[in-house]
């Protein structure tokens, strides 16, 4: 058994392994290494000795070095090489253990984080205590009372304090401290291990919250009067000559409305909206013309193929559109959803069922549906006509 390293520390005293301290709580300020990790420190210890001492207190409660000091036990070692800190306060001795550690190990994003949430909370402890000793925080502080938890005194310079100390920008740091304050179990496991970045799961928990807040807002009672956020539209696109059960039967049997009354429409959209515009294969240019003129920017086209082909005067039609426009910045939950979409035909004019999924799965708020041929649960529905064939 060695009774002290055989490397020597220049200017360092040694101290008996049975005397020092592990406190508990430090130890769990510390991330623990890898089986790997301790392995191979253990070799290098033996093959090389220790190039520093271990860090203890007065007390000789051990502050830095404790996968050192567990490595140096393992090997039958009865003395090792100290240095000797002394701190204030049991604050400042705090910093110094998480500081020490974070700067030494390579960790990942998620593990830096969960570190700098700790040194938070002693830095803004810290803080509050020289305030109060210099007796700026006032008569609530000296009574006792902690200052609201939002005063940027405390908690926005103790973040950045702490995002500094574990090496992350700010911006990161405050990414995955969102991940780990409300992510999924899932979300959180990925960012310790370092398997996803911070900036992609903070994007999809904020997106979530955004559409969790959508789904709260809608009315229990939902009135014409609007604003929408989704607005469905069929306009009845006129042809030009009228409808003929016994000769031309390719014109809709329903009233139609000349262009500049569909551009009258008012359907009332709110600031952030999105906008499907059904057209058939002869309107797709004048349909194009009524998104800018309703204040919508073109994003997709969202194309129904037909089980069957119905009429046409150039060609047979089995295919109908459906644009895809939005003003502002709404929310979407982009997922599985294409710009094929196939469904049968189960009446004149008459939408798919598949759609109206397509668009709850895709976009959430108050949902109108302009010249429907079905009432939908959720949904406002104008000029509708009843259909059975739902």
């Amino acid at each position: 058994m060695k009774e002290q390293a055989v490397f020597q520390i220049v200017n360092t005293e040694y101290e008996e392994i049975k005397n020092i301290e592990i406190d508990p709580e430090y130890s769990q300020l510390i991330p623990t290494q890898t089986d790997e990790e301790f392995s191979r420190l253990i070799e290098s210890i033996r093959d090389v000795q220790l190039y520093e001492p271990i860090v203890i207190n007065q007390n000789k409660v051990l502050l830095d070095g404790h996968h050192r000091l567990r490595a140096c036990k393992e090997l039958g070692w009865v003395k090792i090489p100290v240095e000797r800190k002394f701190f204030g306060d049991v604050v400042d001795e705090t910093i110094y253990v998480i500081e020490t550690n974070v700067i030494r190990r390579h960790l990942t994003v998620g593990q830096k984080t969960k570190i700098g949430m700790k040194l938070e909370e002693f830095y803004a402890e810290k803080a509050k205590d020289e305030l109060r000793r210099a007796g700026k925080i006032g008569r609530d502080i000296q009574l006792g009372v902690v200052p609201n938890e939002t005063t940027p005194d405390f908690k926005g310079k103790a973040m950045d304090q702490a995002a500094k100390v574990v090496g992350l920008k700010p911006t990161t740091y405050h990414r995955a401290k969102t991940v780990l304050e409300k992510g999924t179990a899932e979300q959180k496991k990925n960012l310790m291990l370092g398997k996803e970045k911070a900036s992609t799961l903070y994007k999809n928990i904020i997106h979530k919250e955004k559409i969790d807040t959508l789904k709260e807002e809608i009315p229990e009672v939902i009135t014409p009067d609007g604003p929408f956020d989704v607005i469905v539209i069929d306009p009845p696109w006129q042809y030009g000559n009228t409808y003929d059960a016994e000769g031309d039967r390719s014109l809709p049997s329903y009233p139609t409305m000349s262009l500049d009354e569909i551009k009258a429409i008012d359907f009332k959209p709110k600031d952030d909206a999105i906008l499907w515009l059904w057209t058939t294969n002869r309107f797709l240019h004048e349909a194009f013309h009524l998104i800018e003129h309703w204040g919508f920017e073109y994003k997709g086209c969202l194309t129904w193929a037909k089980d069957k082909m119905g009429l046409g005067r150039w060609l047979r039609n089995q295919t109908e559109h459906c644009l895809l426009a939005v003003k502002g910045k709404p929310v979407i939950d982009l997922k599985n959803q294409t710009t094929i979409l196939h469904a049968p035909n189960r009446g004149h004019s008459v939408k798919p069922v598949e759609f109206y999924d397509v668009v709850d799965s895709y976009c959430f708020g108050v949902k109108v549906d302009w010249f429907a041929r079905n009432t939908r649960e959720g949904w406002v529905s104008f000029g509708t006509l009843e259909n059975e064939n739902k």
